[in-house]
């Protein structure tokens, strides 16, 4: 069961100032989707407020001036992890936070730049800490994987030819150390971000997850909602799929749901976007017939 607080704690402030953990903050798009993205420099400003700095600029930021809601997810070198919500009140350019992001190793060494703006946000809630369940992650992964012949399938193509995912999202999304975290919208108009790395992919356009473990956080998903799932590994490839969750059903005997993908974001550096539904390009040369 997981336990949510309104203050962080002490044991927070530690683990969320460390540069090894994976940080990962998620605002809502216009038209619904959440969106979540890697934001190593989450950190603790005081018991009820969250800062981070911005390395670079991508629609998770741009969101946040029309829409202040965010959910935000952290996972430590030791693998306990926690789950909030915050509400974006602004960012400075300088100050002591700015010298204070851009002073630590992981950016003051940085080959490219350092933080540009540092952000900052009220806390609603935050999790109590749990340590990730190795064993029960290991077994959810096999209840997935042997889901996936209850789920009508397509091959790693549907009817009308389309594949959404990439080959290497595919892997990305197939492998038991990718990192895999779900994000949705919940009632109060907040994402919410939850650790799901049992999951696996089902072809280039599905996504199966097993209920097990963190069954009663999946639950609270709605049926048919839009909803995102983060995909990243340590070697820093990323990915983001944003679609429709299911909601809990039966897939051969066991528990889950099916995650069906209509987008795709590229999420790693050096430029950003989306990759499914292909973008049209203008013919800079004109009707040449």
């Amino acid at each position: 069961m997981v336990v949510f607080n309104k203050e962080f704690d002490d044991v927070c402030s530690k683990n969320f100032a460390s540069d090894s953990k994976v940080g990962i903050l998620a605002s809502v798009a216009p038209d619904g989707y959440p969106h979540p993205a890697l934001i190593t420099s989450l950190s603790v400003k005081s018991k009820t407020v969250l800062m981070w700095g911005q390395f670079s600029q991508g629609s998770v930021k741009t969101y946040l001036k029309d829409n202040p809601k965010t959910g935000f997810l952290v996972v430590s070198g030791d693998m306990y992890w926690w789950t909030g919500k915050a509400l974006h009140t602004g960012s400075v350019l300088k100050g002591e936070d700015y010298e204070y992001f851009n002073n630590k190793p992981l950016f003051r060494y940085n080959s490219y730049f350092g933080i540009g703006a540092v952000h900052y946000e009220d806390l609603q809630d935050i999790s109590v800490g749990q340590k990730l369940p190795i064993p029960r992650i290991a077994l959810g992964s096999l209840k997935s994987a042997l889901m996936k012949g209850a789920v009508k399938k397509t091959g790693t193509k549907t009817k009308t030819g389309i594949q959404k995912m990439p080959p290497y999202g595919m892997d990305l999304a197939s492998k038991l150390a990718t990192l895999k975290f779900i994000a949705y919208v919940d009632s109060d108009g907040f994402p919410r971000i939850i650790p799901a790395l049992q999951g696996t992919a089902v072809d280039a356009n599905r996504l199966i997850f097993s209920a097990l473990p963190y069954g009663e956080l999946l639950e609270k998903i709605p049926p048919n909602a839009k909803a995102a799932v983060y995909l990243a590994n340590l070697e820093l490839e990323s990915l983001l799929l944003q679609g429709r969750w299911s909601g809990m059903g039966t897939y051969g005997g066991q528990k889950g749901a099916v995650f069906e993908i209509d987008r795709v974001y590229n999420s790693m550096l050096p430029i950003g976007g989306y990759i499914y539904p292909p973008r049209t390009l203008p013919n800079v040369y004109g009707d040449q017939g």
